[in-house]
């Protein structure tokens, strides 16, 4: 087979087709899974991100004790300020030198956040103290700062400035009611048993958690150590 002769070939000229806007990448969204809403799709909260984020949780610690291994097992390092050590204690077993377990938030990050598999990682910052952490540590890359309580603290800045905010109860409205207002009140109030609600900038997403056997297990006092992901 003989090759042609590129300059005997006819002429042509090129022109790119006009981008079509029937086939566009978007965002898809990704983070911390939470569970799963009424209509049967995935929840997730956007943590650990390249921007800061900080969630106020009104319910029990032990949901900051779940979100903790969730992040853990994104890949961030842990620390756990609590008024309750003791109730960490199989969970920093099983995590190691990723997790710590403080006081109080003095010398937080102690290391420059980064993302997954990047030096020490994102950094996170789980508060189960009845006085929110600074809103400005929820401020900068590869970081997030959760604040669980029963009662939403008056003129905190950490809640004002919140990104997320969950209530794991109907019996939070009232609470809910002083931060989000009277609509968000009313649809905390209208959860069935078992169901939670994350409120975000871009609406409200009611959905029952999903928390899996093993999870149940390593956060159950008494149960074997196991090493997290």
């Amino acid at each position: 087979m003989s090759t042609p002769d590129v300059a005997a070939l006819p002429a042509t000229t090129w022109h790119d087709e006009t981008p079509s806007t029937a086939c566009q990448l978007v965002p898809a969204p990704a983070g911390i899974h939470l569970g799963t809403d009424r209509a049967g799709r995935p929840v997730a909260l956007s943590a650990p991100g390249p921007a800061g984020s900080r969630v106020g949780v009104l319910g029990e610690a032990l949901f900051g004790h779940l979100f903790a291994l969730r992040l853990l097992a994104a890949g961030a390092r842990v620390t756990a300020v609590t008024r309750a050590p003791a109730a960490w204690a199989g969970l920093r077993r099983a995590a190691g030198d990723r997790l710590t377990v403080a006081g109080d938030a003095g010398g937080w990050p102690a290391h420059q956040p980064a993302p997954p598999t990047v030096d020490g990682g994102p950094a996170a910052l789980v508060c189960d103290l009845r006085r929110p952490p600074a809103a400005a540590l929820g401020d900068g890359d590869w970081r997030t700062v959760l604040h669980v309580t029963h009662v939403t603290p008056p003129r905190a800045g950490f809640w004002a400035a919140a990104d997320a905010i969950l209530a794991l109860d109907a019996r939070f409205a009232e609470a809910v009611a002083r931060v989000l207002g009277a609509e968000a009140a009313r649809v905390t109030a209208a959860l069935a048993p078992g169901e939670i609600v994350v409120f975000r900038a871009t609406g409200a997403d009611v959905l029952r958690p999903d928390i899996s056997p093993a999870e149940t297990a390593l956060l159950t006092p008494g149960s074997p150590p196991r090493r997290a992901g």
